[in-house]
């Protein structure tokens, strides 16, 4: 199990994971965003400016030298990576070979997508009046296995092996829990199976978006973070 602060910072720990595997293994991330913004986009902004013709030929080149199996080289990447730009990184550089994504701020997504970005997502449904009862839900057994069946849909439509048939990585990031009742699952069957079976776990704090994301007043980083290594300790038996 790996912690980190800023979220970008697990592509260190997936990318030594990856050096243990033949092939790539699949992520399964909880979070509030999905965090799949283009690799280098806030650092190309930043140097270059908002428009830049060569964006694309600059990102690729970085993408090019980036090699799981050389610490050097995600070392160098992660210095010009934003802690949104991750997961689309570790999947053009054969990190990853796929991201299933649960989400506040997502959309559930389709085949084409699918096929299109080996990226799924599937969203934390809710409206003013109902978004409290499902930010209360996210790791319920009930509402997972919903998630999961949309995937593993999208998946043999693919033609693909089913969500949890390949290795997999479980990550979480703290922002994913909105309230203080959505750390207290009363059926945690799921998420404890998630832990057990995954190949690695990492876990991205991001205090000032656990704050900025909380709809209960208090909600930290720090309050979570004991509550969610509870649950995952089955993992570590």
């Amino acid at each position: 199990m790996i912690i980190v602060d800023s979220h970008h910072k697990v592509l260190s720990a997936w990318s030594e994971y990856r050096c243990t595997l033949k092939k790539s293994p699949r992520l399964l991330t909880l979070d509030h965003h999905t965090d799949t913004s283009l690799p280098f986009r806030n650092y190309i902004k930043n140097i270059y400016g908002a428009v830049y013709a060569d964006a694309d030929k600059l990102r690729n080149d970085w993408l090019a030298r980036l090699d799981f199996q050389k610490k050097d080289s995600v070392d160098e990447a992660l210095e010009k990576l934003s802690n949104d730009e991750h997961i689309i990184t570790a999947i053009h550089t054969d990190i990853v070979s796929s991201a299933f994504i649960i989400a506040h701020n997502a959309r559930n997504t389709d085949l084409e997508t699918y096929r299109q970005h080996k990226v799924a997502c599937c969203t934390v449904e809710g409206n003013i009046n109902s978004k409290r009862v499902d930010s209360d839900q996210v790791i319920e057994t009930a509402f997972l296995k919903t998630c999961f069946d949309s995937f593993n849909r999208i998946l043999s439509a693919a033609s693909e092996e089913p969500l949890f048939r390949e290795p997999y990585i479980l990550d979480i990031d703290l922002d994913y829990f909105n309230t203080f009742n959505s750390i207290l699952p009363k059926d945690s069957r799921a998420i404890k199976s998630l832990a057990k079976g995954a190949g690695l776990i990492t876990i991205a704090t991001e205090p000032e978006y656990v704050k900025t994301c909380a709809l209960d007043f208090g909600l930290s980083s720090e309050a979570l973070l004991p509550s969610l290594l509870e649950i995952l300790s089955v993992a570590e038996v």
